[in-house]
């Protein structure tokens, strides 16, 4: 399904079809607005313990947790907490041996109490276990205790805490055992409590309970917010940033942020407009200077995802650099995003669109994002115009990274300024620029490594690293060419060293070409003796097998290497402007020379003769480059005929040639002006007297004389 619709998308050149284009700019409109609706505010947050660069005042009227006033809050409400105390389990340990000891050897205890031995020391370990969890304190801290909700029945009134256990303390303690412990009796119970009752016992100060309760008291305590009013001044240049000064930087972004109220009709309108605004600014620069972009469906598709993945990597390296753990913003202080979509549209598009894209992206980006306005304004723009200007015709894809270097150095010498104007042109504040911005540029490259093939596939758009690709001689169809059709092979070169130079000569694609000429006749790899250059000597002479044929029979085998070449296209993979070129290098033109022969086998009666048969399928040349590889072909083939290599016998060849193609409409269908064919035929005379020039023939070595 996915194939299906990318053919469909290559297939979409110049159609109007105006259903898409609404639905193209519906696309576009939409997430520029949502660009520049949720866009974040720029509040520089500052490191505790660093110097604030200069003064920061208050831009509207806010709240903010206030920690100092939070903290004399939580001080005055554990200021009512007393000691806490607790029986050493030291103690407790030493009583409980002691008391077992007793019951053991003075059995006088079971007159006493009636009860049984295991039930004695029931009751001893459950009071054991009640006294080592019981803490004493004073009426102030239970109090508290019981304001907050949090009593503890652990917890014992004593009004003179720290000094002896009172009667009522024992009272407690033994309701607590009969209440966590039914099992035990009482009279064993009695018998125990009267027994450590009448010990002597030390209190000591529980650290640890105290700590854990007046953190509890202090998490009750509720956020202490302060009102700063708009225009109040925050920092002051130099001053030293507290916590308290980054609360109230970052309660401030968060009340502007909230403040702009993203969700109403109103803001939403805004946003929307001034979408619409943008659009049609661009909109009209393109119709008026870029009728073909325009106009083409497939261009214009290819252009808006551009600038939505550009826009879309610039909000995502902004969510990186402010919502990380780490504050990276601090570190990158100039973020580079525009020349990636800079390079991408010089690429696949052209320089002039790049550059007009560069400087309306830089100022949208720059206005939207959350960013310093003028450095981000400045790098941007300048690293986007060296990347467009430098892009133009990469013939490797490792040369990203060359342009990458070039845009690093015109940014090293902003950041040198920059840091000038800051005074830190001496700190290591100026090195972690130029190491941000390098690394910024890097990421970039090895993006537009991976990112440009994806868009030569989906587009079909023949770039020329991807040219330069198919100029490999280990190319399977290049290697079956050179071997088993040897004369096409050494054909297609000349073809295409011609057709480079012509093609340059009036600013069409000379390397596209150059290269589509080595594919443009693979058709004959079926039958490649049927053709003149592949054809072998044979007793001196060369044998022609379309002796044995008639006229129509040789006209179709002929013909046929046009649909025989775009079928081995197409199993191979080749893109559709190769096979675009495989139809069209012949057009609708007549084989003339098997033409010219049934006509004489019919008494020179052409009325007879189907003239159609005998033309090859077509269509005509729909390119410049296709029209000038159409007239290299023939151009290339004539000019080995040549018997005289003077400039006016060329220019009479290409002059006829030329007027042949007229004559025959073969450039109807293509965009080519007749100045530009002026300028061409000039340029073919030039090359094939170049290359046919008159060269000095050397005598035969001559033995030497003894």
């Amino acid at each position: 399904m996915s194939s299906i619709f990318i053919k469909k998308l290559k297939g979409l050149s110049y159609e109007g079809k105006f259903g898409i284009r609404i639905i193209l700019g519906l696309l576009f409109i939409t997430c520029l607005t949502a660009f520049l609706h949720f866009r974040e505010v720029l509040v520089e947050i500052l490191e505790v313990n660093s110097k604030a660069p200069g003064y920061v005042v208050a831009q509207v009227d806010f709240e903010f947790p206030d920690p100092d006033a939070t903290m004399i809050l939580r001080q005055e409400s554990i200021r009512d907490i007393g000691k806490i105390y607790k029986i050493p389990e030291s103690e407790i340990k030493h009583i409980h041996h002691q008391m077992e000891a007793e019951l053991l050897s003075h059995p006088y205890w079971r007159k006493e109490s009636n009860a049984t031995f295991n039930e004695m020391y029931k009751a001893l370990d459950a009071v054991s276990t009640v006294l080592a969890n019981a803490r004493i304190t004073d009426a102030r801290t239970l109090k508290k205790q019981k304001e907050l909700g949090i009593l503890d029945q652990n917890f014992y009134f004593s009004e003179n805490p720290g000094s002896e256990l009172p009667e009522s303390f024992w009272k407690k303690i033994k309701d607590l055992v009969e209440a966590s412990y039914p099992d035990v009796s009482l009279a064993s119970l009695t018998f125990v409590l009267d027994y450590f009752e009448k010990q002597r016992w030390s209190l000591t100060s529980d650290i640890d309970s105290q700590k854990n309760f007046k953190e509890m008291i202090e998490e009750t305590i509720p956020q202490r917010y302060t009102p700063v009013k708009a225009g109040s001044r925050i920092l002051d240049q130099g001053e030293r940033v507290t916590p308290k000064h980054i609360a109230m930087l970052k309660a401030m972004k968060a009340e502007i942020s909230k403040s702009r109220n993203l969700w109403k009709v109103k803001t939403i309108l805004g946003s929307l407009i001034f979408s619409l605004i943008i659009t049609t600014c661009a909109g009209l620069y393109l119709q008026s200077r870029h009728r073909t972009l325009f106009s083409s469906i497939r261009e214009l598709a290819i252009y808006i995802s551009i600038i939505l993945l550009g826009l879309a990597l610039g909000k995502a390296g902004e969510w990186v650099l402010l919502n990380s753990s780490t504050q990276w913003i601090e570190y990158v202080r100039y973020p580079i995003f525009v020349p990636f979509t800079s390079i991408l549209l010089c690429i696949l598009i052209n320089e002039e669109v790049a550059l007009f894209t560069t400087a309306y992206l830089s100022v949208v980006m720059g206005i939207t994002l959350a960013v310093d306005q003028a450095s981000f304004l400045l790098i941007n723009l300048l690293t986007g115009t060296i990347g467009a200007l430098f892009s133009t015709h990469l013939k490797k894809r490792k040369e990203f990274f060359a342009v990458s270097l070039k845009m690093w150095l015109v940014t090293a010498i902003l950041v040198v300024a920059f840091n000038l104007g800051h005074k830190t042109i001496l700190s290591e504040t100026i090195l972690l620029d130029f190491a941000t911005t390098a690394l910024n540029l890097f990421l970039l490259a090895l993006l537009l490594v991976g990112l440009t093939p994806i868009f030569e596939s989906f587009f079909g758009i023949m770039t020329d690293m991807t040219l330069m690709e198919f100029m490999d001689p280990t190319n399977a169809l290049l290697k079956r060419l050179s071997i088993e059709a040897p004369g096409t092979y050494q054909h297609s070169l000349s073809l295409g060293f011609i057709a480079e130079h012509v093609a340059n000569s009036i600013g069409a694609n000379g390397l596209f070409c150059r290269v589509t000429t080595l594919y443009h006749d693979i058709g004959k790899l079926n039958t490649p003796h049927y053709y003149t250059e592949n054809q072998m000597l044979m007793g001196g002479n060369q044998f022609d097998i379309h002796q044995l044929l008639t006229p129509i029979e040789s006209a179709y085998i002929i013909k046929a290497h046009v649909q025989d070449g775009a079928t081995l296209a197409y199993q191979n993979n080749l893109p559709q402007s190769f096979i675009d070129i495989i139809y069209q290098h012949h057009g609708t033109t007549l084989i003339k020379f098997f033409y010219a022969k049934q006509v004489a086998e019919f008494g020179g009666n052409a009325k007879d003769i189907d003239e159609n048969a005998f033309r090859y399928p077509g269509p005509k040349p729909q390119t410049k480059e296709a029209a000038i590889i159409m007239l290299a072909d023939s151009l290339e083939a004539a000019s080995r005929s040549l018997d005289d290599n003077s400039e006016e016998t060329i220019r009479s060849m290409v002059d006829r040639i030329a007027a042949d193609k007229i004559s025959d409409n073969q450039f109807d269908e293509c965009p080519l002006t007749f100045h530009e064919l002026s300028l061409i035929k000039i340029k073919f005379v030039e090359i094939i007297k170049a290359t046919h020039h008159l060269r000095i023939k050397y005598p035969e070595n001559l033995s030497k004389k003894k």
